[in-house]
């Protein structure tokens, strides 16, 4: 569900362990200042073809969902300037206009809360002008009438879930989440059906991304 520009949350993305995904270890890490270029307001879309998946990490089976590429779901905005710190900015609201059918199990809805997310930046590489970074606030929730979780971190209330992004300085300007062990806190809670896909208390992995609609450039230092 995030090459060139959004959130999200395409596959084979790399993840945080400590904060420092493994797939990018020529890349100067522990940035203290960013660049952000221009900054400001952003709507973004989900990627063409793309999906929202959540992978239960204890049995290793993975809840995936096809998602309609049409709607501006996702709004955004980034501070701009140079020397700038965490959080460079803020997802402030996500929404998935379209329930979609996972196998068998009829229509699920995802909806997101805890807006808005951070959206911080932990490291950056200059030959792929890649910045990976952490979300945080998250609290997602899946509702439907044979499927319903809730996604979350230290409790299914807490909205303190953590996932890890990656964001390229592309001409699509997409912000990915990523599968890749060691990845964020997210734990599925209140679990109901879901065909064993999901099991209360695992920790799992959260994939989804978007484009945004205009140019952002993230640099570091």
């Amino acid at each position: 569900m995030l090459t060139a520009g959004a959130i999200a949350l395409a596959a084979g993305a790399s993840t945080l362990a400590a904060g420092i995904p493994p797939a990018v270890a020529s890349a100067s890490t522990s940035a203290a200042t960013w660049t952000v270029t221009p900054g400001g307001q952003y709507r973004a879309q989900v990627r063409n073809d793309n999906f929202w998946g959540i992978l239960d990490v204890r049995t290793n089976t993975e809840l995936h969902c096809t998602v309609n590429a049409s709607a501006w779901s996702m709004r955004l905005r980034f501070k701009k300037g140079t020397g700038l710190s965490d959080p460079i900015g803020w997802v402030r609201s996500l929404s998935f206009p379209k329930p979609c059918l996972p196998g068998g199990m009829g229509p699920v809805t995802l909806s997101a809360a805890g807006t808005p997310w951070g959206i911080n930046a932990l490291s950056y590489d200059p030959a792929g002008q890649v910045t990976s970074g952490r979300l945080t606030h998250m609290h997602l929730a899946l509702s439907g009438p044979h499927c319903a979780a809730v996604l979350d971190g230290t409790s299914a209330t807490a909205n303190d879930g953590t996932a890890p992004f990656e964001y390229n300085n592309g001409p699509a300007n997409t912000l990915q989440t990523a599968y890749s062990p060691g990845s964020g806190n997210l734990h599925a809670y209140q679990v109901t059906g879901c065909r064993q896909m999901l099991h209360n208390g695992d920790l799992v992995r959260l994939f989804f991304g978007y484009d945004l609609n205009r140019a952002l450039t993230v640099t570091s230092p």
